[in-house]
């Protein structure tokens, strides 16, 4: 049986969408020939023959040039933007017709990665279809050619994604960074006191001489986790991109998506990965019946076959130090770091806040603080909070909080 005879005809050009469209689609049960996606309109028309290649896109000159016959289109907010000042779409999906082809019609279909908010020129997979191999060979190359974007030069720009796990599937949001929220590698010691300096060098090493491990971050809250690994974002903004989700979410998703959506994001770019898990206390404790899965998943993410597969450097942050972790965890080989955040000394606190400008923190001499409650004095930290009673001010403490470290003047 002819896959498209049950598939009732366009006239070429001729379609208007509306309710027409809807009709369509509701009278078309055959999408797939021989388990390739095909869209509707290309099985219509018999432009059974198809190409795709992944790169940087022009997707607006792209959807400029098919204009008229776009036959399906979708567009989303850039959320990285002020939504009060200015709005802006970009294109997600662009399919229709294109003009001028060499030979009969060709339809083509452009999807942008998902990764797309994190890169200033995003890559995406363009597939064309034709009625002759010729043809869609001969198209493919005048876009490839034609309609691509050059890669773009590093830009220093730290690459933050929010990771979501919703309808069993992955999707990134971006993270803005501003330098308001991080700290030169030459204060490093100022900020966390003296030796820090030294561990970071050792830990920047590591994080550039191997692909894939494990790093272990503890400490109360307030301590500064948050702001180094924001910074950390900024230093190797040319090398590596970053990703952030809470642990209690990664618990929820299944392996499988976790193995393909990185494994995809290994083909979109080039640049190093590196996961953020915040208050990881679920993901390392030793396995049981509740935890099982996830740990194993963390263990092969970090090390073995997995780990080579995929290239990616998993950051844990733990608001304790804790003595139950999963000794397979501290493997040599999977552990590449581990670092205890300590409150700051009275002195330290003071030379902090006097090279920064900000008033003097009410310290005892002997006692300690910490960088939350440098930067928000009074009832703006976790520890001022338990005295008062009131929680509300947690949420300035982590990845969630936008917070500057020093408010402009």
């Amino acid at each position: 049986m002819n896959p498209t005879s049950a598939i009732p005809a366009i006239p070429p050009h001729s379609f208007t969408g509306g309710a027409a469209a809807t009709t369509l689609l509701l009278s078309c049960d055959a999408t797939h020939l021989f388990y390739v996606e095909m869209p509707v309109p290309a099985i219509q028309r018999g432009l059974l023959h198809v190409r795709s290649f992944s790169q940087a896109w022009d997707a607006r000159r792209i959807a400029e040039k098919i204009g008229a016959q776009c036959w399906f289109s979708s567009s989303e907010c850039d959320t990285a933007g002020d939504h009060q000042k200015n709005v802006t779409f970009h294109h997600s999906v662009i399919a229709g017709f294109w003009p001028d082809a060499s030979e009969s019609d060709a339809f083509v279909v452009l999807r942008m990665d998902d990764n797309r908010m994190l890169d200033e020129k995003p890559r995406g997979n363009l597939a064309v279809y034709a009625g002759t191999p010729a043809a869609c060979a001969a198209l493919m190359e005048e876009l490839r050619v034609n309609y691509r974007c050059d890669e773009p030069a590093a830009t220093g720009c730290a690459r933050i994604g929010l990771l979501n796990f919703a309808c069993n599937k992955l999707t990134i949001e971006r993270i803005p960074v501003t330098s308001q929220q991080t700290i030169s590698r030459d204060r490093v010691d100022l900020f966390y006191g003296k030796g820090m300096d030294v561990w970071v060098d050792a830990w920047l090493r590591a994080l550039s001489g191997r692909r894939h491990g494990l790093t272990m971050l503890t400490g109360a809250p307030g301590t500064g986790k948050t702001t180094l690994l924001r910074s950390l974002a900024q230093w190797l903004a040319d090398t590596h991109t970053f990703y952030f989700m809470p642990a209690a979410r990664f618990a929820s998703v299944e392996s499988g998506e976790i193995v393909t959506f990185w494994a995809d994001e290994n083909r979109n770019t080039k640049l190093r990965k590196v996961l953020i898990l915040e208050d990881a206390e679920s993901v390392l404790l030793q396995r049981a019946t509740d935890n099982r899965d996830q740990v194993a998943t963390l263990l092969n993410l970090t090390d073995g076959m997995l780990g080579d597969a995929l290239g990616l450097h998993v950051i844990c942050t733990l608001n304790s130090d804790l003595a139950d972790i999963d000794p397979a965890l501290l493997r040599p080989g999977r552990l590449v770091a581990r670092r205890d955040f300590r409150l700051l000394s009275a002195t330290e606190a003071r030379r902090l806040a006097s090279v920064l400008g900000l008033p003097a923190p009410e310290v005892a001499e002997g006692g300690e603080i910490s960088l939350a409650e440098i930067f928000n004095p009074a009832t703006d930290t976790p520890r001022a909070a338990a005295i008062t009673g009131s929680q509300a001010s947690r949420r300035i403490v982590g990845f969630q909080s936008c917070k500057p470290l020093v408010t402009p003047q």
